[in-house]
């Protein structure tokens, strides 16, 4: 499939579709996010090190939304090429991110409730729960700056993955082409706001961590959600509907 037609069958969804395929979205980039936490953990290992490793096993977030056909809000910043190639009106794009990006947090909020309320980052002494809390604190010490150009260099990698994925001829060659991009963008330290949707919901819901909803949209989730429209839509969306 190419950009195009992968960009069509997007503004195809109706709302309720659209809707649901960005809860699920939300639910697999929360569970990545959890194996990211826990992957981080070993204070043993060298901090370059586990930053690899969670990126690695990040990128499985992605494999599910792009395999399970769900809607990610960062992914979808790609539709601006379609708005560029076929002169489609913005306003299908907005309506179209403003359903997947609410979708999207509904989906990482419910799996941070399921989450806190299994009572699993309570074990090993409480050391999960601690680690939340510290991602969830870290997120929030940024500038708003920060969260904006982080959050373009986080989508420039993750439209990356997403277009490498729609070019790919196998849904093998799809998975083999999603973790590269998704590895590097975590291991640097870069920001995602739908990953950011749950551990700020987690971090939040497990307590201690000191942050409020507020806090976490204005000092994280606003300045990297612009980032990561930036990145996406404009280095990687325009460019490649220029490119190709």
């Amino acid at each position: 499939m190419d950009l195009l037609n992968w960009c069509r069958r997007k503004l195809e969804k109706t709302p309720g579709k659209l809707l649901l395929g960005g809860f699920l979205a939300g639910a697999y980039i929360g569970f990545a996010g959890q194996i990211f936490t826990l992957v981080t953990l070993p204070q043993e290992l060298p901090w370059s090190l586990r930053q690899l490793l969670g990126g690695l096993v990040f990128s499985v977030g992605l494999v599910m939304v792009v395999l399970g056909k769900a809607d990610l809000f960062t992914g979808n910043c790609l539709l601006v090429a379609h708005c560029i190639k076929e002169k489609a009106p913005l306003r299908r794009v907005l309506l179209n991110w403003a359903l997947v990006y609410g979708g999207n947090f509904l989906g990482a909020v419910f799996l941070a409730l399921l989450y806190i309320a299994s009572g699993l980052p309570e074990v090993q002494g409480g050391a999960v729960a601690e680690r939340i809390a510290a991602i969830a604190q870290g997120k929030a010490a940024i500038t708003f700056s920060q969260g904006f150009f982080r959050g373009i260099l986080c989508n420039w990698l993750v439209d990356l993955a997403v277009f490498f994925a729609i070019s790919a001829e196998s849904e093998i060659g799809a998975i083999l082409a999603i973790p590269g991009p998704i590895m590097t963008f975590v291991a640097l330290g870069y920001e995602h706001s739908v990953a950011n949707m749950y551990f700020f919901a987690a971090g939040i819901f497990q307590g201690g961590s000191g942050i409020t909803w507020g806090r976490a949209l204005l000092q994280n989730l606003l300045p990297v959600t612009l980032g990561n429209i930036v990145g996406g839509s404009v280095l990687v969306g325009v460019l490649y509907s220029l490119f190709l």
